[in-house]
């Protein structure tokens, strides 16, 4: 059953809005999953997904829109991001439509950082907290094909993300092995279960 995350009084208090937290580590498959996901609930105006801004160039395995950095420390000087972070010396934002969404009641999915759900659980009353996941062994060989990272830079990356799983407690694990059709689906049945809910 979904329980919806009763925030302090001075969060937004928006019947129904929610932002869902998409977690893991990189080559787990998150972005596979949302792409599967987002498919999935194409009609449904209900649950939305935004882009995320990132500081690198357009690629085959994530679905973002490209900022410059110079662009990127500009808009959080200025204020123009409801939410940014920076991991693996990449650097990440969100814009103010984001909380447009959740303040107009919308089921908010996004793939963050493990190391800012504190700061969104600060800022949304309804946050839960999606982790997708896979054995390490099919993680490392994942990311040994992108071709991107050399076997030193994946093994500091495990390390970490065992670091910041110990006190993660996710709403919903998904163990991302089999075909992304299963993985999609359980994600796409959570996220209805909490908009039913939010009703």
């Amino acid at each position: 059953m979904i329980n919806l995350n009763a925030g302090p009084a001075d969060k937004q208090q928006h019947a129904g809005g929610a932002f869902v937290c998409i977690v893991g580590p990189s080559g787990a498959g998150k972005d596979s999953l949302l792409i599967e996901a987002r498919k999935g609930l194409a009609a449904d105006e209900a649950i939305v997904f935004p882009r995320r801004l990132v500081t690198r160039s357009k690629n085959d395995t994530e679905d973002h829109d490209t900022i410059t950095q110079e662009a990127f420390d500009a808009g959080v000087a200025s204020g123009a991001f409801c939410l940014h972070w920076q991991a693996h010396g990449l650097s990440y934002a969100l814009p103010h439509s984001v909380t447009d969404a959740v303040g107009a009641g919308q089921i908010v999915v996004c793939n963050v950082s493990r190391s800012v759900i504190p700061q969104i659980i600060e800022q949304f009353a309804h946050v839960y907290v999606v982790q997708i996941s896979a054995p390490a062994e099919v993680i490392a060989e994942r990311l040994l094909k992108r071709g991107r990272e050399t076997a030193a830079s994946i093994a500091a990356r495990q390390e970490r993300n065992r670091q910041l799983s110990a006190d993660l407690s996710p709403d919903l694990t998904i163990m991302n092995t089999g075909p992304l059709e299963i993985g999609g689906e359980q994600l796409i049945r959570f996220l209805r279960d909490i908009a039913k809910a939010g009703n």
